[in-house]
């Protein structure tokens, strides 16, 4: 299905509440409440008020304080930083929204959150990465991105505490919103998947992975195309329209459209086509950072088809394109794993509004060992 050209194929600030109480895992413990002193023989007298003080402190030791388990557990499965991506996605809605998100977990039981997110209800444009990528698919483009994506600046923050019990983590954030995701071990134990089980949120669909590389530990791009692309299973829940009947569009198990990425000119940007070079392109595909920084691990994909550029006399799509922000997963030992993302296609340039749209959710993932 094809709409304008277009291929239908969400500062950490510190955590309140939780912390200050002591539980026997933190390791911090209070004044003792009593001072009883020892006579000849070892011997212990406590006044009547001191013992009624030392039963206060015993029941303080032995119940456990809400967020223990978190803190015994230390961060989930042993990870930090979670790429996630969460969308709300009603086949009879056109509200739907998606939200990318790191999520960033310490070993006491607090969890931040920086995120990006995108609805139907609020129609935002494509925007310039200002990243022009030259030399790796035909059409020299300055790649975009769904609108807000481009700027760090633009995130929004919510922090909260969560806990683990067995492969269980709930987060509950401050504003009073909760979400439960299902925790397993991947590669070997250097990388971590939650799925969501429930929330609060309206939200259907989320899925992320997590590691202990920090956020500023980018993949750069010739380490990514030197990976083995045919070993990524693409994941995705769009939702879409065929001739105005709504659905959610389901994927898992194959490799993503393209096995086979070029480095651009600027050794920042990567760049694919779906026909050899020589022979018209079908379709050119990009990869970039999500702004003129790297220094996160931040990318955007923007795809389209050139038959349309060129009905429109453009050597760069203006039209409806796709833009898809993304979250490069990198494990425990530097290693590249592939993206989680969202897809943020709104309609701006056809009278059919949100009939246009593609949105939701997706993964390109490698899980397998090096």
């Amino acid at each position: 299905m094809i709409k304008d050209g277009v291929s239908r194929v969400s500062r950490p600030a510190v955590r309140r509440g939780w912390r200050g109480r002591w539980t026997a895992a933190s390791g911090a413990r209070p004044a003792a409440p009593f001072a009883g002193g020892l006579e000849a023989g070892g011997s212990m007298r406590i006044s009547s008020t001191r013992a009624a003080a030392l039963g206060v402190a015993i029941l303080l030791v032995t119940l456990p304080a809400r967020g223990s388990a978190a803190r015994e557990a230390g961060t989930p499965l042993g990870k930090s930083n979670f790429a996630v991506a969460l969308g709300g996605l009603d086949a009879a809605s056109r509200s739907n929204w998606v939200r990318l998100g790191q999520y960033t977990f310490t070993a006491d039981g607090d969890v931040s959150e920086e995120y990006w997110s995108w609805s139907q209800s609020v129609r935002v444009r494509r925007a310039s990465t200002g990243n022009r990528a030259s030399g790796c698919t035909g059409r020299d483009c300055t790649v975009l991105t769904a609108a807000g994506w481009q700027s760090a600046r633009a995130a929004r923050t919510q922090t909260g505490g969560y806990r683990v019990r067995g492969a269980e983590l709930r987060i509950t954030w401050d504003d009073g919103h909760w979400e439960t995701w299902n925790l397993a071990s991947l590669a070997g134990g250097e990388l971590a998947g939650v799925e969501l089980a429930a929330n609060d949120l309206g939200a259907t669909h989320g899925f992320g992975n997590g590691s202990n590389a920090a956020w500023s530990a980018r993949v750069p791009a010739d380490a990514v195309a030197a990976a083995d692309h045919s070993a990524f299973v693409h994941r995705y829940s769009l939702w879409k329209t065929d001739s105005g009947q709504a659905y959610i569009d389901h994927g898992d198990g194959s490799p993503f459209w393209v096995t086979r990425w070029d480095v651009c000119g600027d050794r920042r940007c990567l760049g694919a086509r779906t026909h050899p070079r020589g022979a018209p392109a079908h379709t050119v595909y990009y990869i970039a950072p999500a702004g003129t920084a790297s220094d996160d691990r931040r990318d955007t994909l923007w795809h389209w088809r050139t038959t349309l550029a060129d009905a429109r006399h453009e050597t760069c799509y203006t039209g409806n394109s796709h833009v898809k922000p993304m979250i490069q997963i990198v494990d425990d030992a530097a290693g590249f794993r592939g993206w989680v993302g969202v897809e943020a296609s709104l309609n701006q340039s056809t009278s059919e509004g949100p009939d246009a749209d593609d949105i939701g959710v997706f993964r390109i993932l490698r899980t397998g060992s090096r």
